[in-house]
Protein backbone atom coordinates (compact mmCIF):
# COMPACT_ATOMS: atom_id res chain seq x y z
CA UNK A 1 0.00 0.00 0.00
CA UNK A 2 1.48 3.42 -0.95
CA UNK A 3 2.29 5.95 1.76
CA UNK A 4 -0.52 8.35 2.64
CA UNK A 5 0.14 11.88 1.31
CA UNK A 6 -0.59 14.69 3.77
CA UNK A 7 -1.36 18.26 2.95
CA UNK A 8 1.17 20.72 4.45
CA UNK A 9 -1.45 21.72 7.02
CA UNK A 10 -1.99 21.31 10.74
CA UNK A 11 -5.24 21.49 12.69
CA UNK A 12 -6.01 23.73 15.64
CA UNK A 13 -6.79 21.49 18.61
CA UNK A 14 -9.38 23.95 19.96
CA UNK A 15 -11.48 24.89 16.89
CA UNK A 16 -10.22 22.41 14.22
CA UNK A 17 -9.25 25.16 11.75
CA UNK A 18 -6.68 24.02 9.20
CA UNK A 19 -3.67 26.29 8.78
CA UNK A 20 -0.29 26.10 7.07
CA UNK A 21 2.55 24.54 9.05
CA UNK A 22 4.27 27.93 9.41
CA UNK A 23 1.35 29.51 11.35
CA UNK A 24 1.95 29.93 15.10
CA UNK A 25 -1.43 31.38 16.21
CA UNK A 26 -4.81 30.16 14.99
CA UNK A 27 -6.52 32.95 13.01
CA UNK A 28 -9.96 31.69 14.08
CA UNK A 29 -9.67 31.25 17.86
CA UNK A 30 -6.19 32.49 18.84
CA UNK A 31 -5.00 29.13 20.17
CA UNK A 32 -1.36 28.05 19.91
CA UNK A 33 -2.10 24.32 20.14
CA UNK A 34 -1.94 22.40 16.86
CA UNK A 35 -1.73 18.79 15.75
CA UNK A 36 -0.66 17.01 12.58
CA UNK A 37 -2.96 14.11 13.48
CA UNK A 38 -6.25 14.99 11.76
CA UNK A 39 -8.58 13.39 9.21
CA UNK A 40 -10.92 14.78 6.59
CA UNK A 41 -11.77 18.40 5.98
CA UNK A 42 -14.63 20.65 5.09
CA UNK A 43 -14.31 23.96 3.29
CA UNK A 44 -16.82 26.56 4.45
CA UNK A 45 -17.44 29.42 2.01
CA UNK A 46 -20.62 30.90 3.47
CA UNK A 47 -21.20 29.78 7.08
CA UNK A 48 -24.71 31.26 7.18
CA UNK A 49 -25.91 29.13 4.24
CA UNK A 50 -23.80 26.01 4.80
CA UNK A 51 -25.54 23.02 6.35
CA UNK A 52 -22.12 21.50 7.14
CA UNK A 53 -21.09 24.66 8.99
CA UNK A 54 -24.30 24.56 11.00
CA UNK A 55 -23.81 20.88 11.88
CA UNK A 56 -20.22 21.53 12.98
CA UNK A 57 -21.04 24.89 14.67
CA UNK A 58 -18.62 26.81 12.44
CA UNK A 59 -19.11 30.57 12.34
CA UNK A 60 -16.25 31.67 10.04
CA UNK A 61 -15.35 30.72 6.49
CA UNK A 62 -12.25 28.60 6.01
CA UNK A 63 -11.01 25.02 5.98
CA UNK A 64 -11.65 22.83 9.02
CA UNK A 65 -10.70 19.31 10.02
CA UNK A 66 -13.52 16.86 10.54
CA UNK A 67 -11.59 14.82 13.13
CA UNK A 68 -8.70 15.90 15.36
CA UNK A 69 -6.91 13.31 17.47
Amino acid sequence: MPAKRRLPLKACVKCKALVEDSVDVCPVCGSREFTDDWDGFVAVIDPEKSEAAKLLSLKQKGAYSVKVR
